[in-house]
């Protein structure tokens, strides 16, 4: 690959003041259940680059998925042109330059046991996906209640990224990445239904305990029917790590991202040093961690990852910056370039890290009289990300009655991010990582329930 980048780097240099051409090779092997059969099996091979050019602060980009010089040099020329008839970006400062300190490779993000899997075809993968249903069948629900599976999936993947740039930047990275779930509907002898879904993604196939997913999504489904209504009120609530992902990917996330604070979409524009949260309440973005599912050695742009503490004890004291808003901002980038071979890279989170004052799960609910466990939501991508006001439906909720769990049914959450965390009471000790977020459940002193 880097034989290909370094004659485009060198064929943009003629027309060029600065050139960065990013590449991917990525293999996927995957598997959809539909009930208790193999529907589809997918074994794709892909490979792309990416061509950023800048010509007196003009900026061209061009991707393309045909790894051969001729159709890399007409990939260059797009760049070039797509330059020429931009207008200059007077807040572009450079591409990223070498750093003086070396890149380090996280822990456990590359698994030879995945890629032996791709190598051999889909019988393991499929042995896997019976492991679903073998961990679905062994939990026992009471003799009234029916479950079966609806749909699952296996996937497990290999991926390789290279970064050349004309400011001495070249390195590269590999992972691999495991991932399993399955949805299953409980059906009650009177006729309820409910539905219920587990999964995991992990770098390590022997991190994945299959048997565990398909027993949490029986768990989940049967402990939802009989559901009871809830009076319409402010209760304390407990959000699952899985809520804690569904809420955060679409309101805080983007509103610690340096492109929406310059943008002037996120509420906390100027608030760097304030006390934007409960002091019970930090996070981190950190790409260096062991097992993170978007753990690097580098950014998109090629800038060394790091740990960057975000919020601590509740104090504003960073935001999520790639080379650009770093620039904009006459500050060092966090590492936190995102993007893919197709697309110019922006701020993004890694595995973004929530921490706290701390206390078990079971602890969090014996202490409540009366409020709610949410182990989903629905419709948080209808939140608004400059305000932060958010109105969602919970997913398999669960009421809390003076420390015992109970169903519930037709329930809502109106609130507003900035005032939930500022009233973060604690956060629990079940932490896991659900796509870019990894956190334990939170306990809420007050949310608005609505029936």
């Amino acid at each position: 690959m880097f034989d290909l980048m370094h004659k485009a780097l060198k064929k943009a240099l003629e027309s060029c003041d600065q050139v960065e051409i990013y590449g991917e090779r990525g293999n996927v092997l995957s598997i959809d259940l539909e009930r208790e059969e193999v529907k589809k099996v997918k074994h794709v091979k892909s490979a792309g680059i990416g061509v950023r050019v800048v010509i007196s602060n003009k900026i061209g980009f061009s991707s393309t998925t045909a790894l051969e010089s001729e159709a890399i040099e007409t990939c260059v020329e797009h760049a070039i042109k797509q330059a020429r008839v931009s207008d200059p970006d007077p807040h572009f400062v450079s591409l990223p330059e070498l750093s003086t300190q070396s890149y380090t490779k996280p822990e456990k993000t590359f698994d030879p046991r995945i890629i032996d899997l791709l190598e051999t075809g889909t019988g393991d993968a499929i042995e896997h996906c019976k492991e679903l249903l073998t961990g679905m069948e062994a939990y026992k629900v009471r003799k009234s209640v029916t479950c079966t599976p609806t749909e699952g999936s296996f996937a497990a993947a290999h991926d390789e990224t290279y970064i050349l740039n004309s400011e001495c930047i070249e390195t590269s990275d590999t992972g691999t990445y495991v991932a399993a779930g399955i949805a299953i509907v409980a059906r009650e002898d009177d006729g309820e239904e409910t539905s219920g879904w587990e999964g995991k993604t992990s770098r390590m196939l022997s991190e994945i305990d299959f048997d565990w997913i398909g027993r949490s999504a029986v768990k989940i489904a049967a402990d939802s029917l009989g559901g009871k209504k809830l009076e319409t009120k402010e209760i304390p609530v407990i959000f699952s790590p899985r809520a804690v992902q569904s809420l955060f990917a679409y309101t805080l996330i983007p509103q610690l991202s340096a492109e929406s604070v310059q943008r002037r979409q996120s509420p906390y524009q100027g608030k760097k040093g304030e006390e934007i949260a409960s002091e019970n309440l930090s996070i981190s973005d950190n790409a260096t961690m062991p097992l993170g599912i978007n753990s690097r050695q580098m950014d998109g742009e090629g800038v060394r990852s790091e740990a960057t503490s975000l919020v601590d004890k509740g104090v504003l004291k960073n935001f999520l910056y790639d080379s650009y808003t770093a620039g904009k901002d006459n500050v060092k980038s966090t590492g936190n370039a995102i993007r893919g071979f197709d697309s110019l890279p922006a701020p993004g989170a890694t595995n973004f890290t929530i921490s706290g004052r701390r206390a078990s799960t079971d602890e969090m609910i014996r202490e409540i009289g009366a409020g709610l466990f949410i182990n989903d939501v629905i419709g948080a991508h209808t939140a608004s990300r400059a305000s932060g006001d958010f109105s969602v439906v919970t997913q398999n909720a669960l009421g809390i009655k003076k420390g015992e769990l109970y169903p519930i049914t037709q329930v809502m959450l109106a609130g507003n991010m900035q005032e939930v965390l500022k009233h973060v009471e604690l956060v629990g000790t079940d932490t896991r990582q659900i796509s870019n977020v990894v956190s334990p459940s939170i306990r809420v002193s007050k949310l608005q329930v609505v029936s």
